[in-house]
C-alpha cells in the first residue's frame, strides 16, 4: 500500500481520536461517558495497529512521527493515573450530588412513600390487633414496653456512648447500603427494606402509645430520627434508580443504562453516609440524654432541614448561571 493510500484510508479516525484526547486533555476524563470511552478505546488500538505499520513500511517520514505523538497522548490520557483534588471533591458533594437527587426526585419520593406506607400498616396493624408487635419487635423490647419502661435505657446504661455511636451509624449504613443495593434485585430487596423499616416504626409508635411510652419514645428519637429517616429514604431512591435502569433500559442494554444511572444512584448513597454516621453519633450521646426536649426537637429539625435543603438547592444557581 502506497503512502498516500495509507493516509487516505485511516485519516478519519486518526482525526477523530485526536479530537477525542484533545477534548479529554482540555476537560477531563469525569466529563465522558461509557460510549466515549468506548470509542476511544477502539480508536487507540486501532491506531497502535497502524503506528505498527507505518514503522515497518513508512520509516523516516513525517506521518511516523504523527502517529507515535498521537499514540503517546492517547497513551497517556487512557491510562493516567487520575488524583481527585481538592477542586473535584467541592464539585462532587456541591454539586453532583445535589443534582443527581434533583434529577431523580420521582424515586425519592416513592421510596419515601413505601416508608410511610409501612409506617400506616404498623400503627393499624397493632391497633387491630396488638399481638402483631410480636412480628417485627424482638422480645426484650416488648417487654420492656409492657413493664412500661423504655427499653433504650437499659443499654445506653451499660454500652458507653462511643461504642454505642459505632454499633448505631454502622447498623444504619447496612440497612442504608441494603436498600441501596437492593435496588439490582430490580428493586424488591429495596421495597422490602423501607416498608419493614417503616412498620417497625409505625408498630413502636403505636405500642409506645398505649403503654404510655410515646413521649419518652418521641423524645428519644427526636434529635436523630429526622436526618436517619431521611437517610434511608434517600438510600432506597437510589435503589430505585438502579431498579429502574434494568427495568426500563430504554434503547440502551441493561448494562449500559445500569452504569450510565449507576452513577447517579452512587452519589445519591454516598450523601447518606455523613447523615448516618452524624445520627448514630446523636443517637448515641444526645438522645439518650436529660437535655431539654426542645433542645432535642430543635436539632433534629435543623438537621434534617439542613439535609434536605442542601440535597434540593446547592450548587442549583451556579448551574443555572452556567
Amino acid at each position: 500500500m502506497t503512502l498516500g493510500s495509507f493516509v487516505r484510508k485511516n485519516r478519519p479516525h486518526w482525526q477523530r481520536l485526536e479530537t477525542m484526547v484533545a477534548f479529554i486533555e482540555a476537560r477531563g476524563p469525569r466529563r465522558t461517558d461509557r460510549p466515549f470511552l468506548r470509542e476511544l478505546s477502539s480508536l487507540y488500538r486501532a491506531t497502535t495497529g497502524d503506528l505498527a505499520f507505518a514503522q515497518t513500511h513508512y520509516r523516516g517520514t513525517t506521518l511516523l512521527l504523527f502517529l507515535h505523538q498521537l499514540v503517546a497522548r492517547a497513551h497517556n490520557q487512557i491510562y493516567r493515573p487520575h488524583r481527585f483534588s481538592s477542586g473535584e471533591a467541592r464539585s462532587f458533594f456541591f454539586n453532583e450530588i445535589p443534582q443527581a437527587v434533583r434529577d431523580h426526585l420521582q424515586a425519592v419520593t416513592w421510596s419515601a412513600i413505601i416508608f410511610m406506607m409501612g409506617i400506616a400498616l404498623g400503627l393499624s396493624a397493632v391497633q387491630f390487633d396488638e399481638r402483631a408487635a410480636s412480628i417485627i419487635l424482638p422480645n426484650n423490647i416488648l417487654n420492656s414496653i409492657y413493664s412500661g419502661h423504655m427499653w433504650t435505657g437499659s443499654i445506653f446504661s451499660v454500652v458507653p456512648a462511643p461504642v454505642a455511636s459505632t454499633f448505631l451509624f454502622t447498623s444504619n449504613i447496612s440497612v442504608a447500603l441494603l436498600a441501596f443495593a437492593g435496588g439490582l434485585s430490580f428493586g424488591l430487596i429495596t421495597t422490602w427494606i423501607l416498608f419493614q423499616n417503616g412498620f417497625m416504626l409505625g408498630v413502636s409508635i403505636k405500642l409506645c402509645a398505649d403503654y404510655g411510652l410515646l413521649g419518652a419514645l418521641l423524645a428519644f428519637i427526636a434529635s436523630h430520627g429526622v436526618l436517619e429517616i431521611s437517610s434511608i429514604i434517600l438510600a432506597g431512591g437510589g435503589g430505585f434508580v438502579l431498579a429502574n435502569a434494568l427495568l426500563n433500559p430504554g434503547s440502551h442494554s441493561r448494562a449500559d443504562a445500569l452504569a450510565e444511572q449507576g452513577r447517579s444512584a452512587v452519589r445519591m448513597a454516598v450523601a447518606c453516609v455523613p447523615a448516618l454516621v452524624t445520627a448514630g453519633c446523636i443517637e448515641a450521646f444526645i438522645s439518650p440524654s436529660q437535655a431539654p426536649v426542645w433542645f432535642k426537637v430543635a436539632l433534629g429539625l435543623t438537621l434534617g432541614l439542613s439535609f434536605w435543603l442542601y440535597l434540593l438547592f446547592t450548587g442549583k444557581a451556579q448551574r443555572r448561571a452556567g
